[in-house]
């Protein structure tokens, strides 16, 4: 599923979208560029021909921020993730060099 929100060039819309777009004018994001249409994607749907505008509900800056408070606990720093990985598995972060438990070792494939 594709999804686009208000474009300023066909081009920019393609590149979202892809070449299909050209053929749906009237469902074309160059065509949201009105304030009437803030909130407002066209998205392509798997299954179903051409695109569909939606509109997405107004949050306000208030419960935005009270939800990212709240669901805060559920990110992580993915070079924690990385270090806990090489930790695992008994290597060595490649950018750390000779780091206490030996030389650098390299997981990309040869």
């Amino acid at each position: 599923m594709g999804l686009s929100f208000a474009q300023k060039t066909v081009e920019a819309a393609v590149a979202a979208l892809g070449d299909d777009i050209r053929n749906w004018p009237d469902a074309s994001p160059v065509t949201l560029q009105d304030p009437a249409y803030v909130g407002v994607a066209v998205v392509a749907m798997q299954g179903r021909p051409g695109f569909t505008r939606i509109r997405t509900p107004y949050v306000s800056d208030a419960d935005a921020a009270r939800i990212a408070e709240a669901t805060s606990h559920l990110i992580t720093d993915p070079a924690l993730c990385l270090d806990a990985l090489l930790d695992a598995t008994g290597h060595t972060n490649p950018g750390d060099d000779d780091g206490p438990d030996g030389p650098a070792v390299s997981l990309s494939k040869p």
